[in-house]
Order: structure tokens, then C-alpha cells, then sequence
């Protein structure tokens, strides 16, 4: 396994600082032979989930702090993490590639470092008994979404966009954070959510499903970490240990499941409290999500890889649909120089 080289893509990609704080040194108090830790925070995009094994496992096994790290999950400021990794109030976080490329629009300087999902997992799931298998077959249908907003409603308008669908053709119905509650009761015929969450309770509530996945159709750019320009240019080292670290967290995540989810559960309390069919539940959620973080590329070139094809397709996407205003340079959106060949 090899790294990159990543200290010569920055000083080529970055010509100018930002403003925004930096991750801070510290020295670990009580012991003089200590390394001096770097303390840094990731604002995670949702409540403490089993989904964010590859952190939690980084963490608990002391990945992070063998690379000099003391990391803090950060959960209370979901909805502006791409503000707060721009301006540097926080290091990292998490945000899909339309959000970077809608941030870097607006002037937000951020990157992402590390795809985490290399497809979408978006999906749309209807009871099996309603025959809809096909994006055709949505034609005339109520589908319920949180809003016209995020990740579903932006795996929608794809799958619209490349089956040759429009809004009219779809009853489409904003029903919040509600989707396995209303298609158990029938409020709507099809309902969004992802891949590895809402099927997987409904299977498990015994409910046969049709499910239609958005990357089937479009090569969506999913969620990724992302970091500032200022925090590559001046702290690449940082980057480059976060990444490694999380990646390793990531890797043997995928090597043995139940070990990184039972590291997990003391980071995620109400899971630790949880009955036994609870457990076993999130576990599926785990190893769904694992397929995620895989596929042909990150075989090729690691884990964490970006593909240039997948985010100039979700810029073309959001550009013919309005959603990006303006043109944004794909190129210096990403950058895959943090993470490590196979």
C-alpha cells in the first residue's frame, strides 16, 4: 500500500489561505512521555448510528490517537455542517458531492477527501403487492418524500431526469421524516429512503417489498468527508491522519463486522441499551451499508476513492435542472491524494 502524493497536490491545488480556525495541539495531561494530541471534531449529519462504525471503531481501537487525533463527534449541528467546515469552527464532516458542489457555488471553500457510499443509496419502495418495479411504473403513483429538499428529493428529481419522468407524471407527496409509517398505513403507494435503513425495517416488520434504486438509473454522487481548503493547505498532516485513520476504522469494518459493531455500541448508548431483536436489527443495518462503501473503483484504487465521471455527471444533473446555478470546477471539488492505493 502506497500514499499518494499528497503534500505536492496541495501545494498545486491550493494558492490561497482561508480564514477559520485549525486543529489545535494539546498536550494528554498526567503523563510527560504522552504524544501530543491534535484535537479535532467531526460534525456528524445525524444522531449517533451504527452507520458511522468506521469512525466509532477508529476511535474506540485507538486508530485516531496512534495517529496523533483526539477526535470529538460533534451531533449538534446537523443541518449546517458544510457552514461549519467552511468557516472552521469544525475540521471535518460529512455532506453528499451535490452539496459540495452547491457550497463551492456560493463561494464555501470545501473539498470532499473520502467518498464513504460509492453509490447512492437512495431508493423507493412500494408494497409488493402494488407491482412497482420500474421507474415507469411510478407514472400516476403517490411517492412520499421528507420535502423538496436533500438527498431524497434529489435521488428523485435523477430518477426522473434519467428516465424521462416529470414531477406531473407523480403524485408526489411531502410527508416528512415519516415514509415507514405512511407506507405501512397506506398514506402513500411509494415511499423514499435509503437503501440500508427504512426496506430493512419494513422487512423485518414481515412487509414485502418492490424497491427501486436511484444509482440503477443515474451514477449519483453520494455522501462523502469533507474538510476545508484552509485546513488542507495549512494542516495537510491532519488531514492525512484523519483520513488514514478512518479508512483503517472503514477496512476493518468490513473485515469483521461484529467486532466493529460491538466496538461501536459504547458510542452509541442507546444501542447498548437495547433488546436483543433490536440489535440484531441495526446489525443488518450494518452490513448493508458495508456493500456501499465498495465497488469496482475503490477495488482499483482504495477505499474512500472519488470518482471524476460520477461527480461531472451530478453536475450536469444539477445544472440542467437549475439546481446549481452556475458552473463549478468538478475537478477542484474532490481530491483523492489523502487516501491509500490497495
Amino acid at each position: 500500500m502506497r500514499y499518494r502524493r499528497v503534500l505536492a497536490v496541495v501545494g498545486l491545488l491550493f494558492l490561497a489561505a482561508c480564514g477559520g480556525q485549525t486543529a489545535t495541539p494539546t498536550a494528554v495531561s498526567g503523563n510527560d512521555q504522552a504524544k501530543p494530541l491534535t484535537k479535532v471534531t467531526i460534525a456528524m449529519p445525524y444522531v449517533p448510528n451504527i452507520q458511522f462504525a468506521p469512525f466509532y471503531l477508529a476511535k474506540t481501537q485507538g486508530y485516531y490517537e496512534a495517529e496523533g487525533l483526539d477526535v470529538t463527534f460533534d451531533y449538534q449541528y446537523e443541518t449546517d455542517s458544510v457552514q461549519r467546515v467552511a468557516n472552521g469552527s469544525v475540521q471535518f464532516g460529512m455532506a453528499g458531492g451535490d452539496s459540495v458542489l452547491l457550497a463551492r457555488a456560493q463561494g464555501l471553500p470545501i473539498m470532499t477527501v473520502v467518498t464513504i457510499s460509492q453509490r447512492s443509496p437512495i431508493v423507493f419502495y412500494s408494497k409488493a403487492e402494488l407491482n412497482i418495479k420500474t421507474p415507469a411504473d411510478l407514472k400516476g403513483k403517490s411517492v412520499g418524500i421528507p420535502g423538496r429538499f436533500g438527498a431524497s428529493y434529489i435521488g428523485l428529481l435523477a430518477l426522473m431526469y434519467s428516465n424521462s419522468l416529470q414531477e406531473s407524471d407523480l403524485n408526489i407527496q411531502e410527508i416528512g421524516f415519516a415514509q415507514v409509517q405512511a407506507l405501512s398505513e397506506d398514506k402513500v403507494q411509494v415511499a423514499s429512503g435509503y437503501g440500508n435503513n427504512e426496506p430493512i425495517q419494513l422487512a423485518e416488520a414481515g412487509v414485502k417489498l418492490n424497491i427501486i434504486r436511484v444509482s440503477d438509473s443515474f451514477a449519483l454522487t453520494s455522501d462523502g468527508l469533507i474538510v476545508s481548503e484552509n485546513l488542507i493547505k495549512e494542516q495537510p498532516t491532519v488531514v492525512m491522519s484523519f483520513v488514514k485513520a478512518t479508512l483503517k476504522g472503514m477496512s476493518e469494518t468490513i473485515a469483521d463486522p461484529t467486532q466493529a459493531f460491538n466496538s461501536s455500541l459504547r458510542e452509541i448508548p442507546e444501542l447498548q441499551a437495547a433488546d436483543d431483536s433490536t440489535k440484531a436489527l441495526q446489525q443488518k443495518v450494518l452490513a448493508k451499508t458495508i456493500g456501499y462503501w465498495q465497488s469496482d473503483l475503490t477495488a482499483k484504487y482504495g477505499l474512500g476513492f472519488t470518482d471524476q465521471a460520477t461527480w461531472q455527471a451530478t453536475h450536469d444533473f444539477l445544472r440542467q435542472q437549475n439546481i446549481l446555478k452556475q458552473d463549478v470546477a468538478v475537478g477542484e471539488s474532490f481530491v483523492n491524494g489523502f487516501i491509500a492505493t490497495p
